[in-house]
């Protein structure tokens, strides 16, 4: 054998050799039984979530390293347990994760609903993206047991094209408390392209800054909303500024604009809040509702000026209202609470009670 074919078979099981080894380790970065989790990502940086089912009591920890990329696929299912959750817990710098077609994650929550949601049986959150950057795109969620996507102290992150199915609560009003989206501590969020279909808010802001929502799609819940003042005890998380939602769908909800502060806060504030073109139908409270006086779960009819909102942009929000109960726009703020609304555009038609305002934004006549 001449040193030229010596070397031509050396080449040949060179590249046999390295074709095994991506396809061995392209195999080792597929998830399919919970015990390989934690070594795949701490291993690798392109992962597949594959027909996936998680036992009792466990969070899916996804803690990814830098730069993944990582596909569900399949089903991804976990077994019934009375416990706060979360089911999924995704973490990771400049990631990538995507959800392959006809995947979906089911929470099973019809094994969970007990038509009292917080103040009944527990029920573990769903799906809780923290520390995080990068895109999450093309999610199913389905059935969510209680709060669906929590959204924590994250920076420059997309999400795109969800879809959050919870509809199935509605049958008997056994689904309480589904949020779709839970947004806290927050910087440079983008939610797009969404649709969320459950019984509590679609979006809900606890706190953070720079938050656009844009293309939203909200059926059957509370509508797009904020909450400042959930932190009792540290001031310093109860803010949201230049917040935006626009472009956005919410039909057959309790309301479309919801805008609440809590009163039992020492502080906290609300700045440079747009809402955009924002269209409605269905709404059986309130096509807007601006309240400074919820505590403990419910309105009060105390307005408190501790959490100030200044600068609220209404532009364009126009739709429809049904039931005896609806009232197009209800504004109750404390003596010094509200400043600098500007409204313009506002048109919501059918409520059977007439606008409530102690508070009157420009542009607008209630």
């Amino acid at each position: 054998m001449s040193k030229y074919t010596i070397i031509l078979v050396i080449s040949l099981l060179a590249v046999a050799s390295a074709e095994f080894n991506e396809t061995r380790v392209g195999a080792s970065c597929t998830i399919t039984d919970y015990s390989q989790v934690d070594s795949v990502v701490k291993s690798c940086t392109t992962i597949v979530v594959s027909n996936l089912h998680v036992s009792a009591g466990k969070t899916l920890k996804l803690h990814l390293k830098s730069g993944t990329k990582l596909t569900f696929q399949g089903k991804v299912t976990f077994d019934h347990h009375a416990w706060d959750g979360p089911l999924v817990e995704l973490q990771g710098t400049n990631i990538y994760v995507t959800g392959a077609s006809g995947h979906v994650l089911d929470g099973e929550g019809a094994k969970y609903w007990d038509g009292k949601g917080d103040k009944g049986g527990k029920k573990p959150k769903f799906f809780r993206i923290k520390n995080s950057s990068g895109k999450v795109e093309n999610i199913h969620l389905l059935n969510c047991p209680h709060q669906c996507a929590s959204i924590l102290s994250s920076k420059s992150l997309t999400l795109s094209n969800w879809n959050i199915d919870v509809s199935a609560g509605d049958a008997n009003a056994l689904g309480h408390n589904t949020d779709g989206f839970d947004v806290s501590e927050c910087d440079g969020l983008l939610i797009q392209n969404c649709v969320v279909k459950n019984q509590d808010d679609c979006i809900a802001v606890n706190s953070g800054k720079n938050l656009h929502f844009d293309k939203m799609y909200c059926s059957g819940g509370h509508g797009l909303s904020l909450s400042i003042g959930v932190s009792k005890t540290d001031s310093s998380k109860n803010y949201a500024q230049n917040v935006t939602f626009s472009n956005s769908n919410v039909v057959n909800s309790r309301n479309a604009i919801h805008v609440k502060t809590h009163t039992d806060a020492a502080s906290g504030y609300i700045k440079d809040l747009t809402y955009r073109n924002i269209q409605m139908s269905g709404i059986t409270h309130y096509g807007i509702n601006v309240q400074e006086d919820y505590k403990g779960g419910s309105s009060t009819g105390k307005a408190s000026n501790n959490i100030p909102i200044t600068n609220m942009m209404v532009n364009t929000v126009k739709g429809t209202m049904t039931s005896s109960n609806a009232m197009p726009v209800y504004i109750l703020c404390g003596s010094s609470g509200c400043s600098n609304f500007q409204w313009s555009g506002v048109s919501i038609s059918g409520g059977h009670k007439s606008s409530q305002c102690n508070y009157h934004p420009s542009g607008f006549s209630c």
